[in-house]
């Protein structure tokens, strides 16, 4: 079961909806302790637990307070939910500032709940699983001080001049080449990509003139060009007895435990953007509405009566503004509280030409041309065909949208193991490293009118197939889009039509 082995803390005073909660979770494997107050809550809390769900309105407190308590309470590894039947602004501001993981409105559905809970507590196992490779990579550290030749680490001695001397078959890993063929080349000019070069040579200048057990961490690419990893090294300067200098140097590959911090940043900031999110589509939806519907009222009392033209103009733009308002709700919603899968079994090379032929009018009319490699053989795997066809579109229109006249765009669909992978590379300007880094975080965008909220979204329904998306530049901008055969079990299936 999804939740087996969670610890649930429920936060509830009324007594038949405590027991219907406690009912949906424990039929989903979850351990649910009950407390009807704040001061029963914090007793239970002393017994530990991984997820909270806590109501805003208590007897003898509020939920927001009680948040702040149990937040940092035992050793921080765990998220709490908050549950309101009066969704305010203020209180999703609060939920945010307090670290609330999600914003649960009353009346809710069961399938809803338990897609809130289920994330909260995949959230808790990779925070501990984060702080777990955290740990073990510092013991690492600390045995690499006295332990230097090992397997796992990248040895490499380079002379004054920054020139390999010597390499262990660890570096040939990243390199792409063989230890015999970087002798007498220069570390820094072929290995460490444009950007990082001058800061390397600085660390590596103070390394030559004798400062000792030197930490840096930098980036080091293949001979290609076409692979990249984040190494951290220990290193320290050698004189010898003929008066040559010699800098020993020992790396630890750290590019996947980055890439998990990086994905437990990303995932905390969507968590705490959708909550606000939530917040605020419930709030600014309604009044949309009824403003949209008196413009529309407006527009016929002066078609009915005489009326100067001109009038029909002020009216449009405000209309148009609106509606443009209310698609922007309609994204917050979907950031903010993704839906469940509804799963098929499809081939992802028809997936993708069909995406491709809904691009081509708007490519062909900004000059920008499409070619589609794909295998022979279907590709099957299972995914929400709407949703995939929603990721690959945005890839597209992106792409698009960069390239000018001259501009070509690459689709390529391959078997990857068991599942598939879909790339979109385009022939443009590629990407910024510093936009790099924020793409998939939500409102930011480099476009006047975007909205930021596109590649988050894909960012969100990728990760919910089980898959992974990733950007880089290689010649232009290259999207890579994994796919497991089957997405998770807990997502497979549409919502309970019950709930």
């Amino acid at each position: 079961m999804p939740l087996t082995d969670a610890r649930i803390l429920l936060v509830e005073d009324n007594i038949h909806l405590a027991e219907n909660v406690t009912e949906i979770l424990e039929d989903h494997g979850g351990q649910v302790a009950v407390a009807s107050t704040g001061n029963q809550a914090r007793i239970a809390a002393k017994d530990g637990f991984d997820i909270a769900l806590i109501d805003v309105r208590l007897p003898d407190s509020t939920g927001l307070d009680l948040l702040r308590e149990l937040k940092s309470a035992n050793d921080g590894m765990h998220e709490i939910l908050l549950v309101t039947g009066n969704a305010t602004i203020h209180d999703a501001v609060e939920a945010v500032k307090g670290g609330a993981y999600d914003y649960i409105i009353k009346p809710f559905r069961v399938n809803e709940l338990i897609a809130s809970v289920e994330r909260a507590w995949r959230q808790v196992g990779s925070s501990r699983r984060a702080k777990a490779l955290s740990q073990a990579i510092a013991e690492r550290e600390t045995s690499l001080r006295t332990l230097v030749d090992t397997v796992q680490a990248l040895l490499l001695v380079l002379d004054q001049h920054g020139r390999v001397v010597q390499a262990n078959p660890a570096v040939s890993n990243v390199t792409g080449l063989s230890p015999d063929e970087m002798v007498g080349m220069p570390w820094i000019e072929t290995f460490v990509p444009d950007a990082e070069r001058s800061s390397v040579s600085s660390v590596f200048a103070r390394i030559a003139t004798g400062e000792r057990r030197v930490t840096l961490e930098n980036r080091v690419m293949s001979a290609d060009g076409k692979r990249v990893r984040m190494i951290r090294w220990q290193s320290s300067a050698l004189e010898h007895a003929d008066g040559t200098v010699l800098v020993y140097a020992s790396g630890l590959d750290v590019t996947e435990v980055k890439e998990l911090e990086d994905r437990t940043r990303l995932a905390e900031r969507l968590a705490a953007v959708g909550t606000m999110a939530a917040g605020l589509a419930h709030e600014i939806r309604n009044p949309l509405n009824s403003a949209l519907l008196q413009l529309q009222l407006l527009d016929r009392r002066l078609h009915k009566n005489h009326y100067d033209p001109k009038l029909l103009e002020p009216i449009a733009l405000v209309r148009n503004e609106i509606t443009r308002l209310s698609q922007l709700v309609r994204e917050f919603l979907d950031f903010a509280r993704p839906s469940v899968l509804d799963v098929e079994e499809c081939d992802v090379v028809e997936l993708v030409r069909n995406a491709v032929e809904l691009q081509r009018p708007a490519a062909s009319a900004s000059g920008v041309h499409i070619e589609l490699a794909t295998p022979d053989r279907p590709v099957i795997v299972a995914v929400d065909r709407g949703k995939m066809q929603q990721v690959i579109l945005n890839l597209l229109r992106n792409a698009i949208e960069a390239l000018d006249a001259t501009g070509r765009i690459t689709v390529e669909v391959a078997a990857d193991g068991t599942g598939a992978l879909v790339r979109v590379r385009d022939n443009g300007p590629g990407i910024a490293d510093d936009v790099l880094t924020r793409l998939f975080e939500p409102f930011f965008s480099t476009k006047e009118q975007g909205t930021g909220l596109g590649m988050a979204i894909c960012h969100s329904l990728i990760t919910q197939h089980g898959g992974d998306i990733r950007a880089y530049s290689d010649n232009g901008a290259v999207f890579e889009v994994t796919l497991p055969r089957y997405p998770p079990l807990d997502r497979r299936l549409p919502g309970d039509p019950a709930s």
